[in-house]
């Protein structure tokens, strides 16, 4: 795999994080997704706004099939539509594949032979009533990263809330057409307020295919599906990983 150099960040080679200078923050870096991507996936976007009931599996008009999450304790109607099936997997990696994002972050996560896709999601709200800053993984270093890239224009309207290094909350607008890579220690919340309808984003997560970390990295993506793959490219369904200890995050 090459590398894809990643613009607008401090990265000194091997070492475990990174530094983006305009946000003041670690692991993070904005993309482009290119137009034809999001021009596929806005039909998409548009279904998925009606697949509000959780716990529910929705099929999209292409026969992808999608189950629908929420958080336990957010103070938001958020919802991971997520693949419950490998063929609806395959049908995200291959949007994840035409993106490149796994030679983006090759340089920074610690791998054998490929970044995984762990899973892919059509992610959508309307409301966020109060901020519930977290971090994506537990990790020291940049073991597995996070996109998060608008489909809907109204996603401008509600954004994301991130703390910088000083410790101070700064709002980040979103845009149709670029994305947000974030890996390990970047605290975030969906910005509060409300929508007259739900915005919907691509979001995926991926990272190093050794089992390793999968410990801390699966609490992850194991709070957001429920049928993901893991970094040894095996499939599992949530109930097979709690099964074999697995845990999901707090948050």
């Amino acid at each position: 795999m090459q590398a894809a150099p990643v613009r607008g960040i401090l990265h000194k080679p091997g070492e475990p994080q990174f530094l983006n200078p305009a946000m003041l923050t670690l692991n993070t870096f904005e993309i482009a997704i290119p137009p034809q991507v999001i021009d596929d996936l806005r039909p998409f976007a548009r279904e998925a706004q009606a697949m509000e009931t959780p716990r529910e599996v929705f099929t999209l008009s292409n026969g992808v099939r999608l189950y629908s999450e929420l958080p336990g304790n957010w103070a938001s109607d958020i919802r991971w539509l997520s693949h419950a099936d490998e063929p609806s997997y395959r049908w995200f990696e291959a949007i994840y594949d035409r993106i490149g994002l796994a030679a983006m972050v090759a340089p920074f996560v610690p791998h054998d032979e490929t970044i995984r896709l762990y899973a892919g999601f059509l992610v959508t709200r309307r409301r966020c009533d109060a901020l519930d800053m977290h971090s994506d993984w537990a990790t020291e270093a940049n073991h597995a990263f996070t996109l998060m890239a608008p489909l809907t224009e109204n996603a401008g309207e509600m954004g994301m809330t991130f703390e910088n290094l000083r410790g101070e909350q700064r709002e980040l607008q979103y845009r149709v057409g670029k994305g947000l890579v974030f890996g390990t220690r970047f605290p975030h919340s969906t910005s509060v307020g409300q929508l007259p309808e739900r915005s919907v984003f691509l979001c995926f997560n991926f990272g190093t295919d050794r089992m390793d970390h999968w410990q801390e990295l699966g609490s992850t993506t194991g709070t957001q599906g429920n049928f993901f793959r893991q970094p040894d490219g095996s499939f599992v369904t949530r109930a097979e990983w709690l099964a074999a200890g697995g845990k999901p995050a707090a948050y």
